[in-house]
């Protein structure tokens, strides 16, 4: 249905180049897609070559505009693109109720899986993936793509050098307001059977977040809301469905050393457009981000004197920008002004890397099944009303040889 795409652009390994599939080809089927193409734009060296191979979805007009984008070809058949023997990485960018039959098909193939977040629609799902996981061939990574910006990866840097000490509290949230009108049309997101809801979905990113930042979290305490009880069906014209997932929620985390925080995630937020933040306090310093400005992270350092006028003290902006280092950063330029889609770039390049590296990539198929069991005890305790302990992070063992992928923000030719 379509002609091959050009010669693989050249990589670190010339004679490693991948076959990409892509399962859905809706709002993070064609994200996806866009990091495969503009990947060699962006950094001077690729980790390996990939192409285009295959795309799955149901309609014809979905899979024209795939093809369009450089896909060799489309099917309506995920089992018969997994096993495609020209495709080794499978992107898995359908409803989260459809996760687990493309991860467990992937996993049996020995295909590398990236898969888009939350991991599972139910718990029960994450147990049976948990029991596969051993036995995967390949490399697997989830697309938590905020921890891939400039400012997150400044932040990190901040935290593990100890720039805050001892954490005092901490906020988090991750706002839209989408579903204020309780007669907008909804689909499968607002319905928990199908994994919906806006802790799995929202929380997902905010929570992998704080925890990747400052956890770990011992237990939780959530509260949740549904808006609008009945909404028109976005899928059925004329009908109507109940919802049963939360479009609101906030949740109370605690630390074992007695530092807590809200973490609050919604839909329904009046005037937010795309706003996910955080801030850290801690005894020696504190920091906050807001993707609404995502050029910059803002850091309070305590130690700074504070005399006549404030002295020194106070918050101060870190331009991040686009400081990615090298292989990154020099396209189109580090002052450049970054955007939502960049983290998802970087995001691709770290699994790609990791597995050109034969290491585990990060955040993986076990973090995200961690992050699972977090959303979900957040789901228990609003159902309750009550602190729920939190599961701590646990890895399924590596390969023979597998080594730890270097973090995302330090590269052997950065000098760093």
């Amino acid at each position: 249905m379509s002609g091959e795409m050009g010669e693989p652009v050249e990589s670190a390994d010339q004679s490693r180049t991948l076959g990409v599939g892509v399962l859905g080809y809706g709002f993070m089927g064609r994200t996806h897609t866009y990091a495969h193409l503009t990947i060699p734009l962006y950094y001077e060296l690729l980790p390996l070559g990939c192409r285009l191979r295959s795309v799955c979805v149901r309609r014809r007009e979905s899979a024209e505009a795939a093809l369009r984008a450089g896909f060799q070809r489309w099917t309506t058949d995920p089992q018969e693109l997994i096993e495609a023997e020209d495709v080794d990485i499978v992107h898995i960018c359908t409803p989260n109720h459809l996760h687990f039959s493309a991860l467990e098909a992937a996993i049996k193939a020995g295909k590398h899986i990236y898969c888009d977040k939350p991991v599972t629609a139910s718990i029960a799902e994450a147990d049976e993936l948990a029991q596969l996981l051993p036995g995967h061939r390949g490399k697997g990574q989830v697309a938590l793509q905020y921890r891939f910006l400039p400012a997150t990866l400044r932040a990190k840097q901040l935290v593990e050098g100890g720039f805050l000490g001892p954490i005092t509290h901490f906020r988090g949230a991750y706002l839209h307001s989408g579903s204020v009108d309780p007669n907008k049309a909804v689909n499968w997101k607002s319905s928990a059977a199908a994994g919906g809801g806006v802790i799995r979905d929202l929380g997902a990113h905010i929570l992998d977040l704080i925890w990747w930042l400052i956890g770990p979290f011992q237990e939780v305490n959530c509260v949740g809301r549904i808006w609008a009880r009945q909404r028109p069906d976005l899928d059925h014209p004329g009908r109507t469905v109940a919802i049963d997932a939360e479009e609101a929620a906030a949740m109370l985390l605690r630390r074992e050393d007695g530092a807590f925080g809200v973490v609050e995630v919604s839909k329904i937020a009046t005037g937010t457009e795309d706003e996910l933040r955080f801030e850290i306090h801690g005894r020696d310093g504190a920091i906050r981000f807001n993707l609404m400005q995502p050029n910059y992270l803002e850091i309070c350092d305590a130690r700074r004197s504070d005399g006549e006028y404030g002295g020194e003290r106070g918050w101060q902006r870190i331009a991040c920008v686009q400081k990615y280092p090298r292989p990154g950063g020099l396209f189109p330029g580090p002052k450049f002004s970054i955007g939502w889609i960049r983290s998802h770039v970087h995001c691709l390049y770290s699994f790609l890397r990791a597995i050109a590296e034969d290491a585990q990539p990060s955040p993986s198929l076990a973090d995200g099944l961690h992050l699972q069991r977090v959303l979900e005890a957040a789901r228990t305790s609003a159902e309750r009303g009550d602190w729920v302990k939190l599961p701590q992070a646990g890895r399924y063992p590596r390969q023979r040889g597998e080594k730890q992928c270097r973090r995302p923000d330090r590269d052997r030719r950065s000098g760093s």
